[in-house]
């Protein structure tokens, strides 16, 4: 599967998680302990647009566009101005997905104070919304699922990006996924969860 057919595809799984939060379910904890179900949601938000600017979008456009304030689980009057949190996480991530088009994978970009290969930089993309998908959808109790290649995939690049030095800050320590784990099981456990 292609970069951009993965992202497309854990970008739906995303969205049919976050398309069934309720108003009651934003405010619970979820398996990122520091954030609640919402504040997972605006982190996704957070890390799009900044995975926008990565491959040359403004992102003072997009970041007030999308992610000011909280947000209602539907769109309408209760919502507020800035729509659902599916909402904001779509429009978010199709602009970082459309400046990465036009910027295309081939090279080096910094993110933060590192320096990737673009095709590694942009596969961050589909990590963010597999894993925190899966945090919303444990916490709500939903399932989250893509192909078992979707989710191989990126546990092969979460072994490049998610080092060390990243550990306890960014990501707690592997846990054990056991012998009979799912690819998807696997990069859960890899990200410092328990699947």
């Amino acid at each position: 599967m292609e970069p951009f057919d993965r992202a497309a595809a854990t970008l739906a799984a995303c969205r049919a998680v976050l398309w069934r939060l309720t108003e009651d379910d934003l405010s619970r904890p979820s398996p990122c302990t520091e954030y609640t179900v919402g504040e997972v949601g605006q982190h996704v938000v957070r890390s799009m647009v900044l995975l926008a600017s990565v491959a040359g979008e403004p992102a003072a456009g997009l970041a007030a566009g999308a992610a000011a304030g909280p947000v209602g689980p539907a769109a309408g009057p209760a919502a507020g101005p800035v729509g659902s949190l599916e909402e904001q996480v779509a429009v978010t991530t199709e602009a970082a997905l459309a400046a990465w088009r036009r910027r295309g994978l081939d090279g080096t970009v910094a993110v933060g104070r590192s320096t990737l290969p673009a095709t590694l930089a942009f596969e961050i993309i589909p990590m963010e919304l597999l894993v925190h998908g899966w945090d919303v959808a444990r916490a709500t109790g939903q399932q989250i699922d893509v192909p078992p290649e979707v989710a191989d995939r990126l546990l092969s690049c979460a072994r490049e990006l998610v080092t060390e030095d990243k550990r306890g800050r960014s990501f707690a320590a592997e846990v054990p996924a056991g012998p009979q784990a799912s690819a998807l099981q696997r990069l859960i456990a890899f990200t410092g969860r328990v699947p």
